[in-house]
């Protein structure tokens, strides 16, 4: 089948990305030669380049003789519009106009009237802008184009006061050269723009006006006007105008509804550009028109220059950008077709299957993503969501492989890790690993990290801090936890923490005895305790209640097992809680909770316990599991009993919780040998009961 599109337009763009390489014939007319370098080349694309007039246009539509005429043309481009829809009517040739949507001017006419600081107008056309703009003060920004820039001629100063920003060819820059605009006073960049570049510009050249089209989102307006907010700007607006429909007569916004106006008599139809794709797509065959892909691309660590080439061409390829704003601008700066293509903001990965579901136009997406995809990524369970396209993943550098390179450091032999909308506790981390990489995520997480370090007397420990990598503003930042408890970063950097004291990493069940302050407080042993923690069976980010904690032997051992998790430490008796800070210390374990209270009362404001260990109930041991079952029903618990009292409590367990008839109950009997007169003696110690019961999980 053979279309014709009319216009260079990011519409006649993304229609030609949208089906190029496909069965469709597409023959595409443009203005300008920029215009024709924005195409894709494609044997199924044939651009036809130069200005027509509605003569030409007819012969042309003859000659060629498509199925239907796409209208792509400018919103404002009203004149060469009607020229296109009686060159079809003349050759009868069914003609689609693509509309695009016009932004809502009240929310910014509102803030204006709201503030009485600066204006917001709009008038009918340039000349109109030109004649209002006379009365005026201030540097104007001229975004209307080149076409009509003759026409400001009539502001007084107006090669002084009027900065144009137009396309950058040659013939628009020879023409505004002509006209007075040159050196300073003349921007030639490709738009559109986002907020941020708009807002330099605007503060760049101390402009107290800009005169812009309502050419909607895909001309940028809505970025031009927050921008404008934001800098005090007046803001004065070209209003579009009505374009003339079938009979003549204004449908008002058309291409919103599913049905879409058909005008019978010359067989038209307005459409907006999904719904004009989605028509389309019902001449493929069916093994095309179901050829749906998601490209998931790992953007780098933020400098454009850093990302990879198939990144690029995969953002070539894409009809529409899925991503953070962060994302959206390196994507523009890298890619200069990107700025064209629609986007989608978000991060969210059932809101972005959803926008992909219900888009059905978008033949080839692009979700991106910071760093690169396998680590720590958001692309993480994507692949999932997305069952019904073909997804491919797209590698990036990721921050911390950019930083260790930058410091010549083999990130192979380096702990990396992330805390980027995660709790992680690193202290276990750099206290068992000679180099620890991090993705922080928070600005103060270096501050907070060296507090730990200096009470932890992990003083020695060198901290590496990068800052805005990639960017020209890159900083590195080197010091001790003394230099760095009030330092203050980008919430994006990475921090490597090098300790030359570094354990093996290797845990080991079963710490001695005599590693631990004690003081007179009773402690459960080392044999007792690595049989106890062993039946909890805890994991890596456990969460752990030690009830009756005494020295905290449990404690500190269960926060040496769990070193992503959290381990509270209940203990009622001041001089007890006392001596588990010592040993917290003395083990640097970052991830001990105290609690000093009793049990179940204190309770109710932890967080929910994966596991629950009982070394003393003071005999609360049937309220205490109430409380915790009400936090979690799941929770393992493990008792240790040495009275005969905590025995019967025992007993009661399963009388008051069926679930648990089942429970493990083992007797521990230890004796330890001690030397006299030449000879080895055993020495019994109090037997110990340890019931175990509820599910272990991990």
């Amino acid at each position: 089948m053979r279309i014709v599109i009319f216009g260079g337009t990011a519409e006649g763009r993304l229609l030609a990305e949208s089906f190029r390489g496909t069965e469709l014939e597409l023959h595409i007319c443009v203005a300008t030669e920029y215009g024709a370098s924005l195409l894709p080349k494609r044997e199924n694309i044939v651009v036809h380049m130069g200005r027509m007039q509605e003569e030409e246009m007819e012969d042309f539509l003859a000659e060629i003789s498509p199925s239907y005429c796409l209208d792509a043309t400018h919103p404002y481009a009203a004149r060469v519009t009607e020229n296109i829809r009686r060159a079809c009517e003349i050759q009868k040739i069914p003609y689609i106009r693509i509309y695009r949507k016009e932004e809502d001017t009240s929310e910014f006419a509102s803030v204006r009237k709201e503030e009485g600081t600066s204006e917001f107008a709009s008038v009918r056309n340039v000349e109109e802008a030109a004649g209002f703009l006379q009365d005026t003060t201030g540097n104007i920004l001229i975004t209307t184009g080149s076409k009509e820039l003759e026409k400001y001629k009539v502001i007084p100063e107006y090669t002084r006061r009027c900065f144009a920003r137009v396309l950058p060819t040659v013939s628009v820059l020879e023409k505004c050269a002509e006209l007075g605009f040159e050196g300073r006073n003349l921007i030639a960049m490709q738009g559109p723009f986002n907020e941020e570049m708009n807002y330099a510009l605007m503060k760049q050249c101390d402009i107290k006006w800009i005169v812009t089209k309502n050419s909607g989102k895909e001309g940028g307006y809505q970025e031009k006007c927050e921008a404008a907010l934001r800098a005090g700007v007046n803001i004065l607006v070209v209003e579009r105008p009505k374009e003339c429909l079938a009979g003549g007569k204004d449908t008002g916004e058309p291409g919103t509804d599913e049905e879409t106006a058909e005008k019978t008599a010359a067989q038209e139809k307005v459409m907006n550009l999904p719904r004009a794709i989605s028509f389309l797509k019902q001449f493929l065959p069916a093994s095309e028109a179901e050829k749906r892909k998601v490209y998931l691309i790992g953007m780098g660590p933020g400098n454009p220059e850093l990302l990879t080439e198939e990144a690029r061409k995969c953002i070539q390829k894409s009809q529409v950008l899925i991503g953070a704003q962060r994302m959206l601008d390196i994507s523009r700066a890298a890619v200069k077709e990107a700025g064209e293509k629609p986007v989608f903001k978000s991060y969210l990965k059932e809101e972005i299957a959803d926008f992909l579901r219900e888009h059905t136009e978008y033949l080839q997406a692009a979700v991106l993503y910071s760093g690169d995809v396998g680590f720590y990524s958001g692309a993480r369970g994507m692949k999932e969501l997305l069952t019904d396209f073909q997804v491919q993943e797209v590698s990036g550098i990721c921050s911390p492989v950019y930083f260790l390179n930058k410091l010549g450091i083999p990130w192979d032999e380096t702990l990396l890790a992330s805390c980027h909308g995660k709790q992680i506790n690193l202290i276990p981390l750099i206290k068992t690993h000679k180099r620890v990489c991090v993705l922080l995520g928070e600005r103060d997480r270096i501050a907070r990290v060296s507090r730990s370090l200096l009470a932890f007397h992990m003083d020695k420990v060198k901290i590496t801090v990068g800052e805005r990598l990639s960017y020209p503003e890159e900083r590195i930042i080197s010091g001790t936890a003394a230099d760095m408890v009030s330092g203050e970063f980008d919430s994006l950097s990475v921090a490597l923490f090098e300790n030359d004291a570094a354990e093996n990493g290797r845990i080991a069940a079963g710490i001695r005895d005599e590693a631990f302050i004690r003081g007179k407080v009773p402690m459960t042993k080392e044999e007792i305790r690595t049989l106890s923690l062993s039946k909890l069976g805890l994991w890596e980010n456990a969460v752990l209640y030690d009830i009756g904690a005494g020295t905290g032997s449990v404690s500190i051992e269960a926060s040496l097992w769990c070193p992503s998790g959290q381990v509270y430490a209940i203990e009622k008796k001041p001089e007890a809680a006392a001596l588990i800070k010592e040993n917290k210390i003395r083990f640097q374990a970052e991830n001990l909770e105290i609690i000093e209270g009793t049990a179940p009362e204190c309770l109710k404001e932890l967080k929910e316990p994966d596991c629950v260990f009982i070394g003393g109930s003071s005999g609360r041991l049937i309220p205490i599991i109430r409380e915790v079952r009400k936090k979690n029903p799941s929770a393992r618990f493990v008792v240790n009993a040495v009275t005969l009292e905590t025995m019967s409590e025992i007993s009661r367990i399963k009388e008051e919780f069926p679930e648990y008839r089942e429970m493990e109950v083992i007797q521990v009997n230890v004796a330890r040998s001690r030397s006299l007169v030449g000879y080895q003696l055993m020495n019994a110690e109090n037997p110990v009961m340890i019931a175990s019961f509820g599910p272990v999980s991990g």
